[in-house]
């Protein structure tokens, strides 16, 4: 699979249509369909979900690359005054993205996906791992797809409807897969605070993590808090995610007496198969957390 390719859960041996493009299950986007541009591959996925073939959508960030820590590029610029509509996630993660805005056309819509949303954990921003909540995210990119395009509203609306059904899958499917680790056991140390949300909604405890925010490691007293309560809690696996360095994860489980490390944990980006779609990033995340923690 190409660099910044997308595959959908619709269409999982679609080809792929180009450098972060999404492909859909509906085919080539046709001719003169508007574009449609997301932040990151996650909500580019969902949007290709929706928009099928009378959409044209694609990712500013690339498939692999990390959302809080892009920098834009010249070409960003160019893809957003092409725009008709701009999908984004909020509270902070994409924040780079509030100048390229300056350029988009004066017509365009800016969808922010966390917009009346509850949040927890200081307004942590990673939402969509809770899958009830990225079903709200569907809706809005579902909204927003009708008001862009009025006569294609029922198409919109049958294909979130039938994404929305996987979601509700999904829901159930991680459920059901956390539910197998044994109770004492579910605990996430993680290297960044990425999992509030899907801790909350599948019944898992927040221990601590290793970086309050990416690339500013904890101070040496910071770090021998974590290491208490990590012993303390006799937490099974530390988890990284995929792209970071492990160092400090690695400095905690020695220190804490943790034995496995998970140092490929996908979080705000599809990556390879199977994390090559939201759903299969989110299969991959509870497939990864209840095998380490059992």
């Amino acid at each position: 699979m190409r660099h910044g390719s997308l595959v959908l859960l619709l269409a999982l041996m679609a080809g792929c249509a180009g450098p972060n493009t999404a492909s859909s299950a509906a085919g080539t986007a046709i001719p003169g369909a508007p574009l449609v541009l997301a932040t990151t591959t996650l909500f580019a996925d969902m949007a290709a979900n929706v928009g099928g073939n009378r959409m044209r959508v694609e990712s500013i960030v690339p498939a692999g690359a990390h959302v809080e820590e892009y920098e834009p590029r010249p070409e960003d610029s160019r893809k957003v005054a092409e725009a008709s509509l701009f999908i984004e996630n909020g509270l902070d993660l994409d924040k780079w993205s509030e100048p390229l805005l300056r350029d988009k056309k004066r017509d365009a819509v800016v969808v922010t996906l966390t917009d009346g949303l509850s949040t927890i954990e200081n307004d942590n921003p990673h939402m969509w791992f809770d899958a009830q909540l990225a079903r709200k995210y569907v809706e809005k990119i579902r909204d927003a797809l009708v008001v862009l395009d009025p006569s294609s509203k029922v198409y919109f609306t049958d294909r979130a409807s039938a994404y929305d059904g996987e979601l509700v899958k999904l829901d159930e499917e991680v459920r059901a897969q956390i539910a197998t680790i044994p109770a004492a056991n579910r605990k996430l140390v993680t290297s960044h605070d990425q999992f509030p949300y899907f801790a909350k909604a599948y019944g898992m405890e927040v221990v601590g993590f290793a970086q309050i925010e990416p690339g500013k490691d904890p101070t040496p007293a910071e770090l021998g808090e974590l290491v208490r309560r990590v012993r303390s809690a006799g937490v099974p696996a530390i988890f990284v995610e995929a792209g970071f360095s492990d160092a400090i994860s690695r400095t905690l489980a020695s220190e804490a007496g943790v034995k496995k490390i998970v140092t490929d944990m996908p979080t705000d980006s599809i990556g390879a198969p199977p994390a090559d779609s939201y759903i299969g990033v989110m299969r991959t995340v509870a497939k990864k957390i209840s095998e380490a923690l059992r």
